[in-house]
Protein backbone atom coordinates (compact mmCIF):
# COMPACT_ATOMS: atom_id res chain seq x y z
CA UNK A 1 0.00 0.00 0.00
CA UNK A 2 2.45 2.68 1.15
CA UNK A 3 5.75 1.51 -0.35
CA UNK A 4 8.57 3.74 0.91
CA UNK A 5 12.06 3.93 -0.49
CA UNK A 6 13.47 4.64 2.87
CA UNK A 7 28.70 -36.52 -1.70
CA UNK A 8 32.30 -36.59 -1.33
CA UNK A 9 35.42 -35.67 -3.16
CA UNK A 10 37.53 -38.50 -4.46
CA UNK A 11 40.76 -36.57 -4.70
CA UNK A 12 42.53 -34.12 -2.48
CA UNK A 13 43.20 -33.85 1.22
CA UNK A 14 40.41 -33.92 3.77
CA UNK A 15 40.80 -32.24 7.10
CA UNK A 16 43.40 -29.87 8.42
CA UNK A 17 46.12 -31.99 10.01
CA UNK A 18 47.66 -28.99 11.71
CA UNK A 19 44.45 -28.14 13.51
CA UNK A 20 44.99 -24.45 12.66
CA UNK A 21 42.19 -22.07 11.73
CA UNK A 22 41.61 -21.28 8.06
CA UNK A 23 44.36 -19.19 6.54
CA UNK A 24 44.97 -17.24 3.39
CA UNK A 25 46.79 -19.24 0.69
CA UNK A 26 50.34 -18.03 1.40
CA UNK A 27 49.90 -18.03 5.16
CA UNK A 28 48.53 -15.19 7.27
CA UNK A 29 50.62 -12.44 8.77
CA UNK A 30 51.33 -12.92 12.47
CA UNK A 31 48.57 -11.74 14.78
CA UNK A 32 49.51 -9.77 17.88
CA UNK A 33 47.03 -10.66 20.61
CA UNK A 34 48.13 -7.68 22.68
CA UNK A 35 46.26 -5.53 20.15
CA UNK A 36 42.53 -5.52 19.44
CA UNK A 37 41.71 -7.99 16.66
CA UNK A 38 37.98 -7.82 15.87
CA UNK A 39 38.07 -9.25 12.37
CA UNK A 40 35.42 -8.43 9.80
CA UNK A 41 31.90 -7.28 10.69
CA UNK A 42 29.54 -7.68 7.71
CA UNK A 43 26.28 -5.78 7.69
CA UNK A 44 23.56 -8.31 8.36
CA UNK A 45 19.97 -8.53 7.22
CA UNK A 46 17.29 -10.07 9.42
CA UNK A 47 16.74 -13.75 8.75
CA UNK A 48 13.19 -14.99 8.34
CA UNK A 49 13.15 -16.18 11.95
CA UNK A 50 14.52 -12.86 13.19
CA UNK A 51 11.98 -10.95 11.11
CA UNK A 52 9.06 -12.92 12.53
CA UNK A 53 10.36 -12.66 16.09
CA UNK A 54 11.00 -8.94 15.79
CA UNK A 55 7.55 -8.22 14.40
CA UNK A 56 6.10 -10.33 17.22
CA UNK A 57 7.94 -8.38 19.91
CA UNK A 58 7.44 -5.01 18.24
CA UNK A 59 3.75 -5.25 17.35
CA UNK A 60 2.47 -8.46 18.90
CA UNK A 61 2.01 -10.06 15.46
CA UNK A 62 2.36 -13.85 15.76
CA UNK A 63 1.21 -14.79 12.25
CA UNK A 64 4.70 -15.51 10.89
CA UNK A 65 4.61 -12.93 8.05
CA UNK A 66 8.08 -13.90 6.78
CA UNK A 67 6.60 -17.14 5.44
CA UNK A 68 5.90 -15.24 2.22
CA UNK A 69 9.59 -14.51 1.57
CA UNK A 70 11.24 -16.39 -1.27
CA UNK A 71 12.63 -19.83 -0.48
CA UNK A 72 16.25 -18.71 -0.81
CA UNK A 73 15.75 -16.65 2.34
CA UNK A 74 14.51 -19.57 4.45
CA UNK A 75 16.66 -21.22 7.07
CA UNK A 76 19.53 -18.76 6.75
CA UNK A 77 21.65 -18.86 9.88
CA UNK A 78 23.78 -15.84 9.09
CA UNK A 79 22.23 -13.24 6.80
CA UNK A 80 24.75 -10.76 5.45
CA UNK A 81 23.97 -7.95 3.01
CA UNK A 82 23.29 -10.22 0.07
CA UNK A 83 21.80 -8.80 -3.11
CA UNK A 84 18.16 -7.91 -2.58
CA UNK A 85 16.07 -8.72 -5.62
CA UNK A 86 13.04 -6.77 -6.85
CA UNK A 87 10.91 -9.78 -5.94
CA UNK A 88 12.17 -9.73 -2.35
CA UNK A 89 11.51 -5.99 -2.07
CA UNK A 90 7.94 -6.60 -3.22
CA UNK A 91 7.54 -9.37 -0.69
CA UNK A 92 8.87 -7.18 2.13
CA UNK A 93 6.35 -4.54 1.07
CA UNK A 94 3.47 -7.03 1.02
CA UNK A 95 4.46 -8.38 4.44
CA UNK A 96 4.65 -4.84 5.85
CA UNK A 97 1.21 -4.02 4.48
CA UNK A 98 -0.33 -7.11 6.06
CA UNK A 99 1.34 -6.55 9.43
CA UNK A 100 0.41 -2.87 9.51
CA UNK A 101 -3.22 -3.60 8.64
CA UNK A 102 -3.46 -6.03 11.55
CA UNK A 103 -1.61 -3.66 13.89
CA UNK A 104 -4.21 -0.86 13.57
CA UNK A 105 -7.01 -3.30 14.34
CA UNK A 106 -6.71 -2.18 17.96
CA UNK A 107 -5.42 1.35 17.50
CA UNK A 108 -5.66 2.53 21.14
CA UNK A 109 -3.53 -0.41 22.27
CA UNK A 110 -1.04 0.23 19.46
CA UNK A 111 -0.72 3.94 20.20
CA UNK A 112 -0.63 3.65 24.00
CA UNK A 113 -1.84 7.23 24.01
CA UNK A 114 -5.10 9.08 24.79
CA UNK A 115 -5.95 11.09 21.67
CA UNK A 116 -8.67 13.00 23.49
CA UNK A 117 -6.13 14.61 25.82
CA UNK A 118 -2.88 14.59 23.82
CA UNK A 119 -4.39 15.15 20.39
CA UNK A 120 -4.07 13.22 17.15
CA UNK A 121 -0.74 14.72 16.13
CA UNK A 122 0.63 14.46 19.65
CA UNK A 123 -0.17 10.76 19.84
CA UNK A 124 1.27 10.21 16.37
CA UNK A 125 4.50 11.95 17.40
CA UNK A 126 4.78 9.88 20.56
CA UNK A 127 4.03 6.70 18.63
CA UNK A 128 6.66 7.43 15.99
CA UNK A 129 9.33 8.11 18.61
CA UNK A 130 8.47 5.01 20.65
CA UNK A 131 7.91 2.46 17.90
CA UNK A 132 10.68 3.86 15.71
CA UNK A 133 13.28 3.61 18.47
CA UNK A 134 12.31 0.02 19.21
CA UNK A 135 12.18 -0.99 15.54
CA UNK A 136 15.51 0.62 14.67
CA UNK A 137 17.06 -0.53 17.96
CA UNK A 138 18.24 3.03 18.68
CA UNK A 139 16.74 6.53 19.09
CA UNK A 140 15.40 8.01 15.88
CA UNK A 141 17.39 10.71 14.15
CA UNK A 142 15.56 14.01 13.75
CA UNK A 143 15.33 13.60 9.99
CA UNK A 144 13.85 10.10 10.36
CA UNK A 145 11.23 11.26 12.85
CA UNK A 146 10.33 14.21 10.64
CA UNK A 147 9.98 12.06 7.52
CA UNK A 148 7.73 9.57 9.32
CA UNK A 149 5.56 12.34 10.79
CA UNK A 150 5.22 14.00 7.39
CA UNK A 151 4.15 10.67 5.91
CA UNK A 152 1.56 10.24 8.65
CA UNK A 153 0.27 13.80 8.18
CA UNK A 154 -0.19 13.50 4.41
CA UNK A 155 -1.96 10.14 4.57
CA UNK A 156 -4.10 11.14 7.56
CA UNK A 157 -5.25 14.35 5.86
CA UNK A 158 -6.06 12.65 2.57
CA UNK A 159 -7.46 9.37 3.91
CA UNK A 160 -7.88 8.83 7.65
CA UNK A 161 -6.02 8.93 10.94
CA UNK A 162 -5.91 5.15 11.16
CA UNK A 163 -4.39 4.89 7.70
CA UNK A 164 -1.86 7.55 8.59
CA UNK A 165 -0.62 5.41 11.47
CA UNK A 166 -0.76 2.35 9.23
CA UNK A 167 1.45 4.13 6.69
CA UNK A 168 4.02 4.82 9.42
CA UNK A 169 4.12 1.14 10.44
CA UNK A 170 4.52 0.07 6.81
CA UNK A 171 7.35 2.53 6.27
CA UNK A 172 9.18 1.44 9.40
CA UNK A 173 8.95 -2.24 8.46
CA UNK A 174 10.48 -1.50 5.05
CA UNK A 175 13.22 0.82 6.29
CA UNK A 176 16.84 -0.37 5.98
CA UNK A 177 17.32 0.43 9.67
CA UNK A 178 14.69 -2.21 10.47
CA UNK A 179 15.55 -4.89 7.89
CA UNK A 180 19.30 -4.59 8.43
CA UNK A 181 21.53 -4.37 11.46
CA UNK A 182 23.78 -1.48 10.40
CA UNK A 183 26.73 -0.55 12.61
CA UNK A 184 27.81 2.96 11.69
CA UNK A 185 31.08 3.97 13.33
CA UNK A 186 33.36 7.02 12.94
CA UNK A 187 35.78 6.79 10.03
CA UNK A 188 38.07 9.65 11.12
CA UNK A 189 39.30 8.23 14.40
CA UNK A 190 40.76 4.95 15.58
CA UNK A 191 41.14 2.03 13.18
CA UNK A 192 39.35 -0.25 15.64
CA UNK A 193 36.20 1.07 17.32
CA UNK A 194 34.14 -0.30 20.17
CA UNK A 195 30.50 -0.65 19.23
CA UNK A 196 28.14 1.74 20.94
CA UNK A 197 25.60 0.55 23.48
CA UNK A 198 22.74 0.21 21.01
CA UNK A 199 24.83 -1.78 18.58
CA UNK A 200 25.98 -4.12 21.34
CA UNK A 201 22.42 -4.48 22.62
CA UNK A 202 21.38 -5.47 19.10
CA UNK A 203 24.21 -7.98 18.75
CA UNK A 204 23.34 -9.52 22.11
CA UNK A 205 19.63 -9.83 21.47
CA UNK A 206 19.89 -11.27 17.96
CA UNK A 207 22.64 -13.71 18.96
CA UNK A 208 20.88 -15.02 22.06
CA UNK A 209 17.18 -14.36 21.31
CA UNK A 210 16.95 -13.97 17.52
CA UNK A 211 14.92 -10.83 18.10
CA UNK A 212 15.10 -7.14 19.03
CA UNK A 213 16.51 -5.90 22.35
CA UNK A 214 14.14 -5.66 25.28
CA UNK A 215 13.65 -2.52 27.34
CA UNK A 216 16.34 -3.54 29.84
CA UNK A 217 18.93 -3.80 27.08
CA UNK A 218 17.90 -0.52 25.47
CA UNK A 219 18.01 1.19 28.86
CA UNK A 220 21.49 -0.24 29.44
CA UNK A 221 22.54 1.10 26.05
CA UNK A 222 21.15 4.56 26.79
CA UNK A 223 22.85 4.76 30.18
CA UNK A 224 26.28 3.72 28.91
CA UNK A 225 26.19 0.55 30.99
CA UNK A 226 27.26 -1.61 28.01
CA UNK A 227 30.56 0.22 27.78
CA UNK A 228 31.71 -2.22 30.47
CA UNK A 229 32.60 -5.78 29.38
CA UNK A 230 31.28 -7.24 32.62
CA UNK A 231 27.90 -5.60 32.04
CA UNK A 232 27.75 -7.11 28.57
CA UNK A 233 28.43 -10.54 30.08
CA UNK A 234 25.81 -9.97 32.79
CA UNK A 235 23.16 -9.12 30.21
CA UNK A 236 24.18 -12.13 28.12
CA UNK A 237 23.65 -14.32 31.15
CA UNK A 238 20.28 -12.69 31.80
CA UNK A 239 19.17 -13.29 28.22
CA UNK A 240 20.22 -16.94 28.37
CA UNK A 241 18.05 -17.45 31.45
CA UNK A 242 15.01 -16.17 29.56
CA UNK A 243 12.76 -18.64 27.71
CA UNK A 244 13.38 -16.78 24.44
CA UNK A 245 16.93 -18.10 24.37
CA UNK A 246 15.77 -21.62 23.62
CA UNK A 247 14.53 -20.68 20.17
CA UNK A 248 17.94 -19.33 19.17
CA UNK A 249 19.73 -22.33 20.68
CA UNK A 250 17.45 -24.81 18.94
CA UNK A 251 17.87 -23.05 15.59
CA UNK A 252 21.63 -23.11 15.94
CA UNK A 253 21.66 -26.84 16.58
CA UNK A 254 19.07 -27.38 13.88
CA UNK A 255 21.52 -25.85 11.41
CA UNK A 256 24.56 -27.55 12.93
CA UNK A 257 22.88 -30.97 12.74
CA UNK A 258 21.16 -30.11 9.44
CA UNK A 259 17.76 -31.16 10.74
CA UNK A 260 16.14 -29.71 7.63
CA UNK A 261 17.00 -33.05 5.99
CA UNK A 262 14.14 -34.52 8.01
CA UNK A 263 11.65 -32.46 6.00
CA UNK A 264 9.93 -34.82 3.60
CA UNK A 265 12.34 -37.64 4.41
CA UNK A 266 11.22 -40.94 2.89
CA UNK A 267 12.54 -44.49 2.88
CA UNK A 268 12.03 -47.43 0.56
CA UNK A 269 8.77 -48.94 1.87
CA UNK A 270 9.88 -52.44 0.90
CA UNK A 271 13.05 -52.15 2.98
CA UNK A 272 11.79 -49.95 5.81
CA UNK A 273 8.00 -50.35 5.94
CA UNK A 274 7.72 -48.83 9.43
CA UNK A 275 9.31 -45.53 8.48
CA UNK A 276 6.72 -42.80 7.88
CA UNK A 277 6.87 -38.98 7.69
CA UNK A 278 5.42 -38.90 11.20
CA UNK A 279 8.44 -40.84 12.45
CA UNK A 280 10.80 -38.29 10.92
CA UNK A 281 8.94 -35.54 12.80
CA UNK A 282 9.18 -37.49 16.05
CA UNK A 283 12.92 -37.83 15.47
CA UNK A 284 13.16 -34.05 15.19
CA UNK A 285 11.22 -33.66 18.42
CA UNK A 286 13.49 -36.21 20.09
CA UNK A 287 16.58 -34.20 19.23
CA UNK A 288 15.00 -30.91 20.29
CA UNK A 289 13.78 -32.41 23.57
CA UNK A 290 17.25 -33.85 24.19
CA UNK A 291 18.90 -30.47 23.58
CA UNK A 292 16.37 -28.89 25.93
CA UNK A 293 17.11 -31.47 28.63
CA UNK A 294 20.86 -30.89 28.42
CA UNK A 295 21.10 -27.15 27.78
CA UNK A 296 17.84 -25.55 28.93
CA UNK A 297 16.40 -27.62 31.75
CA UNK A 298 17.73 -26.43 35.14
CA UNK A 299 18.79 -30.01 35.88
CA UNK A 300 20.82 -30.30 32.68
CA UNK A 301 24.59 -30.08 32.89
CA UNK A 302 24.78 -27.86 29.76
CA UNK A 303 27.78 -29.86 28.53
CA UNK A 304 28.83 -30.30 24.92
CA UNK A 305 30.37 -33.61 26.00
CA UNK A 306 26.99 -34.82 27.24
CA UNK A 307 25.43 -33.87 23.91
CA UNK A 308 27.85 -36.25 22.19
CA UNK A 309 28.11 -39.08 24.72
CA UNK A 310 24.85 -39.43 26.71
CA UNK A 311 23.55 -43.00 26.99
CA UNK A 312 19.96 -41.73 27.10
CA UNK A 313 17.55 -39.82 24.93
CA UNK A 314 14.05 -38.32 25.01
CA UNK A 315 11.10 -40.26 23.59
CA UNK A 316 7.36 -40.60 23.73
CA UNK A 317 5.49 -43.89 23.51
CA UNK A 318 5.25 -43.95 19.71
CA UNK A 319 8.92 -43.24 19.09
CA UNK A 320 10.04 -45.70 21.78
CA UNK A 321 7.93 -48.39 20.14
CA UNK A 322 9.48 -47.58 16.77
CA UNK A 323 12.99 -47.86 18.20
CA UNK A 324 12.02 -51.06 20.02
CA UNK A 325 12.92 -49.82 23.50
CA UNK A 326 10.96 -49.50 26.69
CA UNK A 327 9.65 -45.98 27.02
CA UNK A 328 6.94 -43.76 28.49
CA UNK A 329 3.25 -44.51 28.11
CA UNK A 330 1.99 -41.26 26.60
CA UNK A 331 2.74 -38.53 24.06
CA UNK A 332 5.04 -36.54 26.33
CA UNK A 333 8.75 -36.87 25.64
CA UNK A 334 10.56 -38.27 28.66
CA UNK A 335 14.05 -39.50 29.40
CA UNK A 336 14.73 -43.06 28.23
CA UNK A 337 17.91 -44.87 29.23
CA UNK A 338 19.59 -46.75 26.39
CA UNK A 339 22.27 -49.40 26.00
CA UNK A 340 25.53 -47.56 26.87
CA UNK A 341 27.51 -49.94 24.67
CA UNK A 342 25.97 -48.54 21.49
CA UNK A 343 24.18 -45.23 22.05
CA UNK A 344 26.00 -41.91 22.20
CA UNK A 345 23.96 -38.73 22.49
CA UNK A 346 23.11 -36.80 19.35
CA UNK A 347 25.43 -38.95 17.27
CA UNK A 348 23.22 -42.05 17.31
CA UNK A 349 19.79 -40.43 17.35
CA UNK A 350 17.45 -41.16 14.48
CA UNK A 351 17.56 -37.55 13.27
CA UNK A 352 21.23 -38.05 12.39
CA UNK A 353 21.26 -41.74 11.47
CA UNK A 354 18.20 -41.68 9.20
CA UNK A 355 19.13 -38.50 7.34
CA UNK A 356 22.70 -39.63 6.70
CA UNK A 357 21.66 -42.83 5.04
CA UNK A 358 20.24 -43.98 1.74
CA UNK A 359 16.58 -44.76 1.27
CA UNK A 360 17.33 -48.47 1.42
CA UNK A 361 20.44 -48.81 3.60
CA UNK A 362 22.91 -47.10 5.90
CA UNK A 363 25.64 -44.87 4.50
CA UNK A 364 29.04 -44.83 6.22
CA UNK A 365 30.13 -42.25 3.66
CA UNK A 366 27.53 -39.65 4.61
CA UNK A 367 27.95 -40.34 8.31
CA UNK A 368 31.71 -40.07 8.07
CA UNK A 369 31.38 -36.81 6.16
CA UNK A 370 29.32 -35.36 8.99
CA UNK A 371 31.99 -36.27 11.53
CA UNK A 372 34.84 -35.00 9.36
CA UNK A 373 33.08 -31.83 8.22
CA UNK A 374 30.73 -30.75 11.02
CA UNK A 375 32.49 -32.08 14.11
CA UNK A 376 36.12 -31.64 13.06
CA UNK A 377 35.68 -28.72 10.65
CA UNK A 378 37.61 -30.67 8.03
CA UNK A 379 37.46 -29.77 4.36
CA UNK A 380 35.29 -32.22 2.44
CA UNK A 381 35.79 -31.43 -1.28
CA UNK A 382 33.08 -31.90 -3.87
CA UNK A 383 33.08 -34.88 -6.19
CA UNK A 384 35.11 -34.01 -9.32
CA UNK A 385 32.80 -33.22 -12.23
CA UNK A 386 34.33 -35.84 -14.48
CA UNK A 387 33.96 -38.64 -11.94
CA UNK A 388 30.91 -40.88 -11.90
CA UNK A 389 30.08 -42.14 -8.43
CA UNK A 390 28.04 -45.34 -8.40
CA UNK A 391 27.52 -46.85 -4.96
CA UNK A 392 27.79 -50.63 -4.91
CA UNK A 393 24.49 -52.43 -5.33
CA UNK A 394 22.92 -54.03 -2.26
CA UNK A 395 24.09 -57.61 -1.76
CA UNK A 396 22.33 -59.75 0.88
CA UNK A 397 25.44 -61.88 1.22
CA UNK A 398 27.63 -58.95 2.30
CA UNK A 399 27.60 -56.17 4.87
CA UNK A 400 27.71 -52.54 3.81
CA UNK A 401 31.27 -52.36 5.04
CA UNK A 402 32.32 -55.24 2.82
CA UNK A 403 30.65 -53.75 -0.23
CA UNK A 404 32.40 -50.41 0.27
CA UNK A 405 35.83 -52.01 0.47
CA UNK A 406 36.23 -51.91 -3.31
CA UNK A 407 35.90 -48.15 -3.73
CA UNK A 408 38.39 -47.55 -0.94
CA UNK A 409 40.89 -49.61 -2.88
CA UNK A 410 40.27 -47.56 -6.04
CA UNK A 411 43.07 -44.97 -6.27
CA UNK A 412 40.64 -42.37 -7.63
CA UNK A 413 38.44 -42.63 -4.57
CA UNK A 414 40.60 -44.16 -1.90
CA UNK A 415 42.45 -41.01 -0.87
CA UNK A 416 39.19 -39.49 0.37
CA UNK A 417 37.24 -42.52 1.45
CA UNK A 418 40.00 -43.91 3.62
CA UNK A 419 39.56 -40.78 5.73
CA UNK A 420 35.76 -40.69 5.63
CA UNK A 421 34.46 -44.25 5.63
CA UNK A 422 36.27 -45.45 8.80
CA UNK A 423 34.53 -42.68 10.73
CA UNK A 424 31.16 -43.66 9.31
CA UNK A 425 31.65 -47.35 10.11
CA UNK A 426 31.34 -46.42 13.79
CA UNK A 427 27.57 -46.11 13.22
CA UNK A 428 26.94 -49.36 11.37
CA UNK A 429 24.88 -50.67 14.26
CA UNK A 430 22.23 -48.18 13.12
CA UNK A 431 20.32 -48.93 9.95
CA UNK A 432 19.16 -46.50 7.29
CA UNK A 433 15.87 -45.97 9.14
CA UNK A 434 17.66 -44.81 12.28
CA UNK A 435 17.04 -47.98 14.31
CA UNK A 436 19.58 -50.11 16.11
CA UNK A 437 20.44 -53.45 14.48
CA UNK A 438 22.53 -56.19 16.10
CA UNK A 439 23.41 -57.72 12.71
CA UNK A 440 23.20 -56.90 9.01
CA UNK A 441 21.87 -59.50 6.60
CA UNK A 442 22.34 -62.00 9.39
CA UNK A 443 26.05 -61.19 9.47
CA UNK A 444 27.98 -59.73 12.42
CA UNK A 445 28.63 -55.99 12.23
CA UNK A 446 32.13 -54.62 12.36
CA UNK A 447 31.87 -51.06 13.70
CA UNK A 448 35.59 -50.53 14.20
CA UNK A 449 37.38 -47.65 12.56
CA UNK A 450 40.48 -45.52 12.46
CA UNK A 451 40.80 -41.81 13.09
CA UNK A 452 43.47 -40.16 10.94
CA UNK A 453 44.65 -36.60 10.33
CA UNK A 454 43.49 -35.40 13.74
CA UNK A 455 44.91 -34.75 17.16
CA UNK A 456 43.38 -38.01 18.46
CA UNK A 457 44.44 -40.45 15.76
CA UNK A 458 43.94 -44.11 16.47
CA UNK A 459 41.54 -47.02 16.43
CA UNK A 460 38.06 -47.14 17.92
CA UNK A 461 35.20 -49.61 17.97
CA UNK A 462 31.72 -48.22 17.58
CA UNK A 463 30.02 -44.87 18.04
CA UNK A 464 30.65 -44.71 21.79
CA UNK A 465 34.42 -44.97 21.46
CA UNK A 466 34.40 -42.53 18.54
CA UNK A 467 32.44 -40.03 20.65
CA UNK A 468 34.97 -40.40 23.45
CA UNK A 469 37.74 -39.57 21.00
CA UNK A 470 35.86 -36.55 19.71
CA UNK A 471 35.15 -35.10 23.15
CA UNK A 472 38.83 -35.48 23.99
CA UNK A 473 39.91 -33.82 20.75
CA UNK A 474 41.02 -30.21 21.02
CA UNK A 475 40.33 -29.90 17.30
CA UNK A 476 36.71 -30.97 17.81
CA UNK A 477 36.37 -28.64 20.79
CA UNK A 478 37.75 -25.74 18.75
CA UNK A 479 35.52 -26.70 15.82
CA UNK A 480 32.36 -26.44 17.89
CA UNK A 481 33.52 -23.17 19.47
CA UNK A 482 34.31 -21.66 16.06
CA UNK A 483 30.97 -22.84 14.62
CA UNK A 484 29.07 -21.11 17.42
CA UNK A 485 31.30 -18.04 17.02
CA UNK A 486 30.53 -17.88 13.30
CA UNK A 487 26.83 -18.13 14.07
CA UNK A 488 27.13 -15.12 16.37
CA UNK A 489 29.24 -13.09 13.95
CA UNK A 490 27.42 -13.98 10.75
CA UNK A 491 30.59 -14.86 8.89
CA UNK A 492 33.30 -17.48 8.61
CA UNK A 493 36.26 -17.15 10.93
CA UNK A 494 39.71 -16.51 9.53
CA UNK A 495 43.26 -15.99 10.76
CA UNK A 496 42.38 -12.56 12.17
CA UNK A 497 40.15 -14.31 14.70
CA UNK A 498 42.97 -16.42 16.11
CA UNK A 499 43.12 -14.47 19.39
CA UNK A 500 39.35 -14.69 19.85
CA UNK A 501 39.46 -18.41 19.07
CA UNK A 502 42.21 -19.02 21.62
CA UNK A 503 40.18 -17.13 24.23
CA UNK A 504 37.04 -19.13 23.45
CA UNK A 505 38.76 -22.51 23.53
CA UNK A 506 40.34 -21.76 26.90
CA UNK A 507 37.03 -20.59 28.37
CA UNK A 508 35.24 -23.61 26.90
CA UNK A 509 37.71 -26.06 28.40
CA UNK A 510 37.81 -24.29 31.77
CA UNK A 511 34.00 -24.46 32.01
CA UNK A 512 33.95 -28.23 31.44
CA UNK A 513 32.49 -27.58 28.00
CA UNK A 514 29.46 -25.65 29.21
CA UNK A 515 27.76 -24.51 26.00
CA UNK A 516 26.02 -21.57 27.61
CA UNK A 517 29.27 -20.36 29.18
CA UNK A 518 30.79 -20.57 25.70
CA UNK A 519 28.01 -18.34 24.39
CA UNK A 520 28.76 -15.80 27.11
CA UNK A 521 32.47 -16.02 26.31
CA UNK A 522 31.71 -15.13 22.68
CA UNK A 523 30.22 -11.84 23.86
CA UNK A 524 33.57 -11.02 25.48
CA UNK A 525 35.70 -11.42 22.36
CA UNK A 526 37.24 -8.56 20.39
CA UNK A 527 35.15 -9.65 17.42
CA UNK A 528 31.89 -9.20 19.33
CA UNK A 529 32.70 -5.97 21.18
CA UNK A 530 34.63 -4.10 18.48
CA UNK A 531 34.79 -3.64 14.75
CA UNK A 532 37.26 -2.28 12.25
CA UNK A 533 36.14 1.21 11.29
CA UNK A 534 37.07 0.87 7.61
CA UNK A 535 35.92 -2.50 6.28
CA UNK A 536 37.74 -1.83 3.00
CA UNK A 537 40.99 -2.70 4.78
CA UNK A 538 39.94 -6.33 4.42
CA UNK A 539 39.91 -6.08 0.64
CA UNK A 540 43.03 -6.66 -1.48
CA UNK A 541 44.62 -3.32 -2.28
CA UNK A 542 43.62 -3.50 -5.95
CA UNK A 543 39.94 -3.95 -5.00
CA UNK A 544 39.70 -1.08 -2.54
CA UNK A 545 37.62 1.93 -3.61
Amino acid sequence: MFGLALAVGCQGEIGDPSGDYPTVPDGPPPVDCSELQPGRAPMRRLTVHEYDNTVRDLLGDTTGPAARLIDDERGVTSADARLVTVLLVEQYMAAAEDVAARAIGDLPALLECDRSTVGDDGCATRFIERIGARAFRRPLEDAEATALFDLYAVVASEMSYDEGIQAVVEAILQAPAFLYRPEVVPLDGEAVVRLDGYQLATRLSYFLWSTMPDEALLDAAASGELEDDAAVAAHARRLLEDSRAEGAIQRFFGGFLELEHLDGLTKDPEVFPDFQPAIAELMRQETEAFIHAVLIDPEGDRSWATLLTADWSMMNAELAEYYGVEGPAGDTFERVDLDPAYHSGLLTQGSLMATRARSYESSPVHRGMFVRGNLLCGIVPDVPENLEVDPPDPDPSLTTRERLAEHRSDPMCGSCHRQIDPLGFAFEHFDGDGRFRPTENGLPIDASGLMVDSDVDGEFDGAVELAEKLTGSEEAQACFASTLFENAQGRASDHRDGCSMDHLLTRFQDSDFDVRELMIAITQTDAFLYRVADQDTFLPEEERP
